[in-house]
């Protein structure tokens, strides 16, 4: 009987107790490898005013080790060093919780993920990398410091392989980093189809962080407000939360909005799959999606999108499962919605779904990450 192997992951990313939405893809895609691999997961994540310096929680609820630990976040001229030695030895305290020898260390969004990778490597652990951050593709690195730059392209250097959730990020992570990327998509679960509730209204799911400057959830409730002049059989939820929740419901409460658009804050992944069942189509107003997750596991329960052209979304987005309009054009996006609330009924859910799980369903994503975890364990370069 062969051992399993041992796989620590280091996400930038992760479900925590203050955003339970934060980086779950990472989380599914950990579970979906247990069969495979012993799966160890350690998460810093800082909190502020928080009493004590390092707090541990730990879970093998997932079928997965969890480690989260949370640590008082500083403040002052020196908070940058000083949080960056508290995540240093954020991960340490967990590592030395769960005693054990990982084949492979997988780093999401470095760098400072990446430093318990670091360490394990000087002991000959190979790490590999996910890229996932749409900041290579909104301009944010070009802002970054040449430091900062520097020690990104010394952790790529040093890892036996890298990825990138979609070719878009691929290219420009190239052209940011100059390093080589294979594409390997987020998981989307096959969600088992439940009975619709039924309603009057056309339901509209939009899934997303409020964070106004890349999701414009703004501009989605105008143009949503403008489609209402048309037709009055229209209904709007959204699930998420973020910086600009205030601004939104100011937004809503200003366009008397209150009766048509609901706020179901941030909900964990299973609460969220029953949302795409009970809508009639969903909307995806963003400035910038490295892949596009939730248009994706809306079209895999069957449902067709209306979708902005983002950047992700735009590879698995196609006339058959949607409609694609430019970004920042709220009548383009308001007569879309018209359009969709007249077509929705004539896009076949099934047709849909399998289309979506033979791009990112499990078995494929299942053996696209094993062959890049054994390409780097039997990697033989320092």
């Amino acid at each position: 009987m062969t051992t399993k192997k041992h796989i620590l992951i280091l996400p930038r990313w992760y479900p925590n107790k203050t955003d339970v939405q934060l980086g779950s893809f990472i989380q599914q895609q950990a579970v979906l490898l247990k069969e495979d691999y012993h799966i160890h997961v350690i998460y810093a994540h800082a909190i502020p005013n928080q009493g004590q310096t390092f707090d541990i929680e730990s879970t093998n609820e997932n079928g997965i080790e969890e480690h989260i630990v949370y640590f008082r976040q500083a403040k002052g001229p020196f908070k940058k060093i000083i949080n960056a030695r508290r995540y240093k030895k954020a991960q340490q305290l967990a590592f030395v919780l769960d005693p054990y020898h990982p084949a492979v260390c997988h780093i999401h969004v470095p760098y400072r993920s990446a430093f318990l990778a670091l360490k394990l490597k000087k002991q000959g652990t190979p790490f590999v990398v996910t890229e996932h951050w749409s900041g290579h593709i909104t301009g944010e690195y070009e802002q970054k410091n040449s430091a900062d730059k520097r020690l990104l392209k010394s952790i790529l250097a040093k890892a036996s392989g890298i990825a990138t959730v979609s070719r878009l990020l691929q290219q420009k992570f190239k052209e940011n980093t100059g390093f080589d990327s294979v594409v390997i998509p987020n998981l989307i679960q096959k969600q088992q189809p439940e009975a619709r509730i039924d309603s009057e209204k056309i339901d509209i799911l939009t899934v997303a962080d409020l964070t106004d400057k890349t999701k414009n959830i703004s501009g989605l409730i105008r143009a949503f407000h403008t489609a209402l002049q048309e037709r009055n059989d229209l209904r709007l939820s959204i699930i998420g939360g973020g910086p600009n929740e205030n601004l939104i419901r100011d937004l809503i409460a200003q366009l008397n909005l209150n009766e048509e658009v609901i706020l179901r804050g941030r909900l964990n992944h299973e609460e969220v799959l029953p949302a795409y069942e009970n809508c009639d189509f969903y909307v995806c107003n963003s400035n910038f999606e490295t892949f596009g997750m939730a248009v994706a596991e809306a079209i895999s329960a069957g449902k067709p999108v209306v979708c902005t052209r983002c950047g992700g979304p735009e590879e698995f987005v196609t006339d058959n499962n949607g409609l694609l309009i430019d970004k920042n054009d709220g009548d383009a996006l308001s007569n879309a919605i018209l359009r969709m609330a007249d077509l929705y009924k004539n896009y076949d859910a099934q047709k849909l779904s399998e289309e979506i799980q033979a791009k990112f369903g499990a078995e494929t994503i299942r053996q696209q990450l094993i062959d890049f975890y054994e390409n780097a364990i039997n990697d033989t370069r320092d």
